[in-house]
């Protein structure tokens, strides 16, 4: 008997309160080397010893078996190595943890499954455990929108990425707009949370993703979802527009109070400026866009805005509704094929562009009106 078939000994959950506890409390401080996480990895026998004591009645050991598992896997090789334990099903335990009320180390099993669903491949067995279980997708979301739903003071807010996750996977985007469940709808609310930027990010996030899908866009744009004043509402702020400007937005847009603010972080404007573009894509939603008067709060947003990036993307959806459908001249920008070529010359150009000043929008709006 070697000294990991000793420490796999001592961290039998019936063993002795110290020895288990200071027995789990090496493994954990064992994931805080490159090492130490190697070395875990070639001991699946140990990992599923720790995983035995997630709820373990002495806090701290219980608390100490979840940091091993959220440390080792935040690594490829580690999320690999949990997805592969044969005795214990790591993507079921989370859940079971994340569903418990009462169970205190919530969040650190919603780290382990976002950590374990991050790249594409181990996404989608994740994602197909979770939906072989009894608590599915929709589960989750329910506890992700009850805001205090853990009693035992997690926030669960690590929820969110894994639903983003998700939305990588066709079957993921396809489960998240499905007309029956109202996942998609449940999802926009917390497109404007302000106590959590990291929850307010993954939901745009999964909303960004969702709009690749263009064969759903007369769902996500028409009355049942209503996407396109939600993607505009956090590019919006306290702008005094006249009343026949504001007769021409939606209800949800107009007469924003003098405390509206803008969403203050550039990555998640960026995600929001991405989905609009996605919404540009097909003459219907160009058309749609336009007759919200969508280009006034992009006006506005494009004289706030001070993230280069933010501003190309602004300018490229504002170019697009300024032209007339005509100068466009295709009903489905998707189907354009641009050559290598073109495509590298324009990637260049987007950097040189960043690199350098902004546009004028209001000489594309006299261009349109001319």
């Amino acid at each position: 008997m070697d000294e990991f078939d000793e420490l796999i000994q001592f961290l039998a959950p019936d063993g002795r309160k110290d020895v288990k506890s200071a027995s789990c409390m090496t493994v954990a401080q064992l994931t805080g080397t490159p090492d130490g996480l190697k070395l875990l990895c070639s001991k699946p026998k140990i990992l599923t010893a720790v995983t035995r004591l997630i709820r373990d009645e002495e806090v701290y050991t219980a608390k100490d078996a979840m940091r091993t598992l959220v440390n080792l896997s935040a690594e490829e090789t580690g999320a690999e190595v949990l997805l592969s334990l044969k005795e214990v099903d790591i993507v079921g335990e989370m859940v079971k943890c994340i569903i418990d009320e009462e169970y205190p180390h919530a969040d650190f099993a919603c780290g382990v499954l976002s950590n374990i669903s991050m790249t594409k491949q181990h996404c989608q067995k994740v994602f197909d455990r979770v939906n072989e279980g009894p608590t599915k997708l929709e589960g989750l979301m329910n506890v992700f929108c009850q805001i205090e739903y853990n009693k035992k003071g997690a926030k669960l807010h690590l929820l969110a990425p894994i639903i983003t996750n998700f939305s990588q996977l066709a079957l993921g985007r396809k489960q998240i707009m499905d007309k029956n469940s109202f996942i998609f709808q449940r999802l926009l609310a917390f497109m404007e949370y302000q106590p959590s930027k990291g929850r307010r990010l993954s939901t745009v996030a999964t909303i960004h993703n969702c709009c690749f899908e263009k064969e759903q866009h007369p769902w996500l744009m028409g009355e049942e979802v209503d996407l396109v004043p939600r993607l505009l509402l956090p590019l919006a702020g306290p702008d005094a527009f006249t009343e026949e400007e504001n007769d021409s937005l939606p209800v949800d847009l107009q007469f924003l109070p003098d405390d509206k603010i803008r969403e203050p972080v550039p990555e998640i404007r960026k995600l929001v400026l991405e989905a609009l573009m996605q919404m540009c894509v097909t003459r219907e939603g160009r058309e749609l866009l336009r007759s919200q008067n969508a280009y006034l709060i992009l006006r506005e947003h494009h004289k706030w805005e001070e993230d280069r990036h933010c501003i190309m993307l602004n300018e490229d959806v504002v170019n697009l509704l300024v032209r007339t459908e005509e100068e466009i001249g295709v009903d489905d920008l998707s189907t354009i094929n641009v050559p290598p070529d073109l495509a590298d010359k324009f990637t260049k150009q987007d950097e040189e562009y960043l690199a350098s000043g902004s546009q004028d929008l209001s000489t594309l709006q006299d261009k349109e009106t001319s």
